[in-house]
């Protein structure tokens, strides 16, 4: 049983299951879409990064919460925060990959925004993975920055 935003979704996975698949099942078969979120068995956050439902402890008739960027929490505050500065690293990334670097400010204004998403109000399990998620932009960002400064420009 996953419970979003108050509505509960009986789902079937084998314990084989990533959290991934899983989150990616759900999106095909119960909400529109892929699904951008974090799955928690009570208070432990359940790892995306290939833990297998059994051995992430997750047994039959659990009850799993799914917190989403569009969750009215404080999780889902700062997975939307997080998840919008990513959409813009997207975009970016694209822009270089086409040869237009942006300008530099913009990249410091999307470093500062990772750095603000909202984290008062969440338990330390779900801080943990919000710094994961930072984490990964930030990496992400950095290298973009690196090959953004490595372009050569045009003076008109």
């Amino acid at each position: 049983l996953i419970v979003v935003d108050g509505v509960r979704h009986e789902v079937v996975a084998a314990g084989s299951y990533t959290v991934a698949e899983l989150l990616q099942r759900m999106g095909s078969t119960c909400l529109s879409g892929s699904v951008d979120g974090v799955l928690s068995l009570g208070n432990l956050i359940l790892p995306a990064d290939g833990t297998t439902l059994s051995d992430a402890n997750v047994a039959d008739r659990d009850r799993l919460i799914l917190t989403t960027i569009a969750s009215p929490t404080a999780l889902g505050k700062a997975l939307a925060a997080l998840g919008s500065a990513s959409a813009t690293l997207e975009r970016f990334e694209a822009a270089v990959a086409a040869g237009d670097a942006p300008h530099e400010e913009e990249l410091t204004r999307l470093f500062e925004l990772v750095d603000a998403a909202p984290l008062d109000g969440l338990s330390e399990a779900q801080r943990g993975e919000c710094r994961r998620r930072r984490k990964a932009i930030v990496a992400r960002l950095e290298a973009l920055s690196a090959r953004a400064a490595a372009m050569p420009t045009t003076c008109q």
